[in-house]
């Protein structure tokens, strides 16, 4: 049975939680001793989230070659392994001929391996101006892409790019200098409320390398939340989705896109 049914006797409109890990540190924050840390991180958020019965969207950059694959593959709830896309083959310095290659490449090799990959996860820049790419390698969801400033509107919502390919909205980002601060908590606490209370979603990412380098207290903040979650998922006042699953749900709603065509050449 899932976890995520709503334990109450009538049926209501639920909230819907997302939660997206950026597993992968960008380029220039390389090194092994980088590596060891966040292979370590992983392992432990995994075992929080298998705590609580909370799946997730776990993004990394080559996920048929990411030793956070074998992590998040055998644990007990149904993740997602999701690619992380960066400014290497994401965005104008890289161009369209490159993100053509490198997502085709990506795609190919991660469903070779096993891994039904459908969903984005770009760091760097919005994919709506090659749309037709992503339509191309069965990518049905994309998280939305959003500065500090942006990432705390209150009323982004998801958003059809194109007929069964959805934009995910960021609504929340850890960790935040905020969340160290008295009262910045709450904020979080407060949005996961106003979802389940208007029936909306909010998409929570957490950037594992920022968390790796914040150390313990960050990772509590992530076990708490995981708990508030938690309660409300049991309470049935939200479910729990990944990019993969709320894209399959959202697809069932009739949206307005506009019509144009998505036939360019990868150049």
């Amino acid at each position: 049975m899932s976890s995520d049914r709503p334990r109450t006797w009538q049926s209501r409109r639920t909230g819907y939680v997302l939660i997206t890990f950026e597993l992968d540190p960008a380029a220039d924050e390389l090194s092994t001793v980088r590596h060891r840390g966040l292979a370590d991180l992983t392992a432990r958020l995994v075992e929080v989230l298998s705590a609580h019965r909370l799946r997730a969207t776990w993004a990394v950059g080559d996920p048929a070659h990411s030793a956070a694959t074998a992590a998040v593959r055998p644990a007990a709830v149904d993740h997602e392994l999701a690619i992380l896309g960066d400014a290497s083959w994401i965005g104008p310095t890289a161009g369209r001929t490159r993100f053509a290659r490198e997502l085709a490449r990506r795609v190919a090799q991660a469903r070779g391996a096993g891994i039904h990959v459908t969903s984005l996860v770009p760091r760097v820049a919005s994919i709506q101006h090659d749309i037709d790419l992503v339509v191309k390698q069965g990518i049905t969801a994309v998280a939305g892409v959003g500065n500090e400033c942006q990432v705390r509107v209150q009323h982004q919502t998801p958003r059809a790019l194109h007929y069964g390919v959805w934009e995910l909205p960021v609504i929340e980002r850890l960790p935040l200098p905020s969340s160290w601060l008295p009262g910045g908590g709450r904020s979080l606490a407060r949005r996961l409320r106003r979802a389940a209370r208007d029936a909306a979603t909010l998409h929570l990412v957490i950037d594992a390398p920022a968390v790796e380098r914040a150390g313990s207290r960050s990772e509590r903040t992530i076990a708490r939340v995981a708990r508030r979650i938690a309660s409300l998922r049991d309470r049935g006042l939200v479910r729990v989705e990944t990019l993969g699953t709320a894209a399959t749900r959202l697809s069932h709603v009739p949206a307005v896109v506009p019509q144009q065509s998505i036939l360019r050449r990868a150049a």
